[in-house]
């Protein structure tokens, strides 16, 4: 007992290496991308860009440690069949195009540099899962575990959408909860132990409230995660995403504007950055002037 010390816990989150988005914008808020040892809920209606963000993940925890990235492998639990190899190879191939860059800026050389991250080998590095009900991601946690003791360098696992899940399967309230509780705790020990990258993804539902609590203005309705505040105690950071209705122009070429508000993290209390969905993946908007 007591034989760390908060300096030597901070020294430890400050070695860490985040995993980027490819927004920087988003990344620097995060610190650094999205910090391991962590789990992330990405919240959104359908269309808001959060399996597409969980696709560009798979492809970015590849990137290789000389050049910034995490190098290890993905695992992606996928409930309502969102996971596309295509999407993934357009991201990857853009991603190694820009690592290229990467590394010839830095006086690297590209083909030694990048000799085990390629187009070919990105799908490769995804280790796929259809799960359709709770006991399925239970047996896969577990076969996950097994394979991280056995020293596979698995640095991310996505489980999109968890909502989707239990809100299919299971009808009662209490057993929700005690359901989504017993598989995020699972989650956060392997993040925890073996300082992986977890990514769950939610929906999100209307909450009728009171402003003020007096009762003399009307209900307002807040738009809120879908499986219920109690799973704001089992993540670390909550993401929300969505649309920036504020820049839809008809006539526009340009892909649409998507937000994403940081509503909990560990750095900054709440912020909300711009991204674009390209055919290349996730990226910043870039700012006029």
């Amino acid at each position: 007992m007591f034989k760390k010390s908060a300096l030597d816990w901070w020294r430890g989150e400050e070695a860490r290496t985040g995993l980027v988005t490819f927004c920087k914008d988003l990344d620097l808020a995060l610190g650094s991308g999205i910090p391991e040892g962590m789990i992330t809920e990405l919240c959104g209606p359908p269309g808001s860009g959060k399996t597409q963000l969980c696709l560009q993940l798979a492809v970015n925890v590849q990137i290789p440690q000389e050049l910034g990235g995490l190098q290890g492998r993905a695992v992606y639990l996928d409930t309502n069949y969102g996971f596309t190899p295509q999407r993934v190879q357009e991201m990857a191939q853009a991603c190694h195009n820009h690592c290229a860059n990467i590394a010839q800026l830095h006086k690297l050389k590209p083909e030694a540099t990048l000799a085990g991250f390629s187009e070919a080998t990105a799908l490769d590095n995804i280790l796929y899962s259809h799960v359709t009900n709770c006991t399925q991601i239970l047996e896969a946690i577990a076969v996950l575990q097994n394979r991280l003791y056995d020293g596979e360098k698995i640095k991310l696992i996505v489980l999109d959408s968890l909502s989707f899940l239990i809100r299919n399967t299971i009808t009662r309230s209490m057993k929700r909860v005690k359901r989504v509780h017993e598989i995020l705790t699972l989650l956060h020990k392997l993040a925890h132990r073996f300082g992986c990258v977890v990514i769950v993804t939610n929906d999100v539902t209307t909450r009728i409230s009171d402003v003020d609590g007096g009762g003399e203005r009307p209900d307002v309705p807040q738009i809120v995660s879908a499986l219920g505040g109690s799973l704001t105690h089992k993540v670390n950071q909550r993401i929300f995403l969505g649309r920036d209705e504020s820049h839809i122009d008809a006539q526009s070429q340009a892909p649409p504007s998507y937000v994403a508000s940081i509503e909990k993290g560990h750095f900054l209390p709440s912020v909300t950055v711009a991204f674009r969905i390209e055919p290349a993946g996730i990226r910043g908007v870039k700012r006029e002037g």
